[in-house]
C-alpha cells in the first residue's frame, strides 16, 4: 500500500478521531479533497457547541457559523416562526446538513452565542428587554425544531434560565408552539438528559414526550431551584421510571424548593425501579430523613457515589450502608453535616475496590482508614480549608496515587509551598483549583524537580485571578522542570498564542493547551 488514499475509509476515518480536538488541524483537512471533507465535517459538527465561547474574534465566527449553518437550514415553517423579529435571515442553503451531526443540544450554549453575538453588534443593547426576551424564545424554538426535525441527539441538556452580565436572570424559555409528536426519531437515541429549572414552565410539551419517547437512557441528572407545578414534577418522575437501564442519577434538590422533602422521596421512590442496572448516584442537598436508606443499600452494583451537602443522616442510615453489599470503586464526600464516623466507614467497606476518593474532611480516623484499607486509590481530589496540612501530606506521601486534584475555597499558597515535597513516585497528573500566586508555583515545582522520580507530566491550573502569564513565565523561567510534558491552563483572560512565553514553553517540547473559563 503505497498512498494514504488506497487506505480504506474506515482507516482513514480513524485517524481523523485521534484529531477531534485539534479543531485547526480539522479545518485544513476539509480543504484537502472530497473524500476528506465528507469525512472531517461530521466530526467537527456533532458536539460544536463548548469550543464557541472567548475572545471578540471567536464570538464573531460563532455567531456568523451558527447563522449560515444552523439558520440558514430552516425550512418554511421554522422560519415563519421567526416572524417579526428576524424577516432578514435569508442566507443561501448550506452544502451540508449540519445538525444531522449533531449529538449534543444544549439550550444554554446556543442562547450564549447568540446573545454574545448581539452584544458584540450593539454594546449599548440591553438583552433583557422584552423584545430581545421575545426574539431570542423565538430563534431558540425554530433551532429546536430544526434539531428535532434533522438530529439523533445522544444529549440535551435543558436549563430554563440562564445568568450573564450583572448576575441578572435571563430566562431562555422555549415556546411550546413545536409539535413535538412529528419528531420522536430526533430523540429516539437519546442518551443523555439534563433538566435545570428554576421556575419556568415552558418546557412542559417537551418534558411530556421526553417520558413517552425517550426509555434507554444511560444518565439522568434533576437540578430543581425552586418548586413548579405538579404537572411537571409528575412528569419527571415518569421519566425515571419510564427507562429500562437507567445506569447514572443525578439529583439537587436544595431546601430553598418547596415542598422539597415531598419532591425528594417522589423521585427517589421512583429511582427504586432501577435497582438493578444503577451504577452511579449522586445526592445533593438531599434530606436523608426523607429517602429510605433500606432501598439505597439494594443498588447492588452501585460503583459510583456522591454525598454533597445532604444532612438528616442518623446512626442507623450509616449502618444500613455499611452492611449493604454494596462495592463502590469512587466515592465523593463534601458535607458537613455528617460525622467522619460514616465516611471512614465507606472507605473501610469499600476498602481495595475504592480507586478515586473526593473529599472535604481530613481527619485522623479517616487518614487511618485509607493507609489500612485502600491500597488502591489512583485519584485523590481533596477540598482543602487550611487545615490538617501535615496529615494529609504524610498519606500522600506513602500512597500510590497517579492523579492528585486539589480544590479550595482559601488561598492555598501554603499548600503549594510543602506540597512538592510530598507528592507520591506514582503521580503523573496534578491539577490545581485553587487560588495562589505564581512564586508558589515555583516552589512547588522546584522540590518536585529534586525528588529522585520524573513520573509527573501533566500540570493543570484553573487561573480565576487572571495570573495566567505569571505561571508561565514560571514555567517558562527554570529549566530544571523538565520532567512536564503537558501544561494546560483554564483561564478567565485570553492567552496569546503568538507570545514569546508561549513560544519558548513549546520549544522546549511542553505541550501548552488552554481553556476560557467564561
Amino acid at each position: 500500500m503505497k498512498t494514504f488514499a488506497n487506505l480504506p475509509y474506515e482507516c482513514i476515518l480513524e485517524i481523523f478521531l485521534h484529531f477531534e480536538d485539534n479543531y485547526s488541524t480539522l479545518y485544513k483537512c476539509l480543504v484537502v479533497c472530497q473524500l476528506w471533507c465528507k469525512l472531517v465535517v461530521p466530526i467537527l459538527w456533532r458536539r460544536p457547541f463548548p469550543r464557541w465561547r472567548s475572545s471578540f474574534q471567536r464570538v464573531k465566527n460563532n455567531w456568523n457559523s451558527l447563522n449560515r449553518t444552523y439558520i440558514a437550514a430552516l425550512n418554511e415553517d421554522e422560519k415563519e416562526i421567526l416572524h417579526p423579529f428576524d424577516k432578514r435571515f435569508n442566507f443561501p442553503r448550506p452544502f451540508f446538513q449540519y445538525t444531522s451531526y449533531l449529538e449534543k443540544f444544549s439550550f444554554t450554549n446556543i442562547a450564549e452565542i447568540i446573545m454574545n453575538g448581539w452584544k458584540m453588534r450593539n454594546k449599548q443593547i440591553d438583552l433583557f428587554q422584552n423584545k430581545h426576551v421575545k426574539r431570542l424564545r423565538r430563534i431558540m424554538t425554530a433551532i429546536l425544531q430544526l434539531v428535532l426535525r434533522t438530529s439523533r441527539l445522544v444529549e440535551i441538556e435543558m436549563f430554563d434560565y440562564y445568568s450573564i452580565w450583572q448576575d441578572r436572570p435571563f430566562f431562555c424559555d422555549v415556546l411550546n408552539v413545536i409539535p413535538f409528536f412529528s419528531y420522536q426519531l430526533g430523540l429516539s437515541k437519546l442518551r443523555n438528559l439534563t433538566i435545570h429549572f428554576e421556575s419556568s414552565t415552558y418546557y412542559k410539551e417537551l418534558l411530556r414526550n421526553l417520558s413517552k419517547s425517550c426509555i434507554n437512557l444511560q444518565r439522568l441528572e434533576y437540578k430543581i431551584k425552586r418548586y413548579t407545578d405538579t404537572e411537571i414534577m409528575d412528569t419527571l418522575a415518569d421519566i425515571i421510571t419510564a427507562q429500562s437501564n437507567l445506569e447514572e442519577f443525578w439529583i439537587d434538590v436544595p431546601d430553598i424548593v418547596d415542598d422539597t422533602v415531598h419532591v425528594q422521596e417522589r423521585f427517589m421512590n421512583r429511582l427504586y425501579s432501577q435497582k438493578e442496572s444503577l451504577t452511579s448516584l449522586s445526592l445533593h442537598y438531599i434530606d436523608f430523613t426523607s429517602i429510605n436508606p433500606n432501598r439505597i443499600a439494594e443498588y447492588t452494583k452501585l460503583e459510583t457515589m456522591e454525598i454533597c451537602n445532604c444532612y438528616g443522616a442518623t446512626k442507623d442510615s450509616y449502618q444500613v450502608f455499611l452492611q449493604s453489599p454494596v462495592q463502590l470503586k469512587s466515592l465523593t464526600f463534601d458535607t458537613n453535616y455528617f460525622e467522619d464516623t460514616f465516611l471512614a466507614g465507606l472507605i473501610e467497606k469499600a476498602g481495595k475496590n475504592l480507586m478515586n476518593l473526593y473529599t472535604d474532611e481530613v481527619s485522623e480516623k479517616i487518614i487511618m482508614s485509607l493507609s489500612q484499607f485502600c491500597p488502591n486509590i489512583s485519584k485523590f481530589t481533596l477540598l482543602y480549608k487550611g487545615k490538617n496540612c501535615s496529615m494529609v501530606m504524610n498519606y500522600l506521601k506513602g500512597s500510590m496515587i497517579s492523579q492528585l486534584a486539589i480544590k479550595s475555597r482559601c488561598n492555598s499558597n501554603k499548600l503549594l509551598s510543602v506540597l512538592g515535597k510530598y507528592v507520591p513516585s506514582s503521580l503523573e497528573k496534578i491539577y490545581f483549583y485553587c487560588d495562589f500566586e505564581a512564586v508558589y508555583l515555583g516552589k512547588f515545582l522546584k522540590h518536585v524537580s529534586y525528588l529522585e522520580f520524573d513520573s509527573l507530566k501533566t500540570l493543570y491550573i484553573e487561573d480565576i485571578m487572571g495570573r495566567s502569564y505569571n505561571y508561565l513565565n514560571v514555567i517558562n523561567g527554570c529549566t530544571t522542570y523538565s520532567f512536564l510534558k503537558i501544561v494546560v491552563i483554564a483561564s478567565t483572560i485570553d492567552i496569546d498564542e503568538s507570545s514569546y512565553v508561549v513560544q519558548d514553553i513549546r520549544k522546549k517540547g511542553i505541550k501548552l493547551f488552554y481553556k476560557y473559563l467564561s
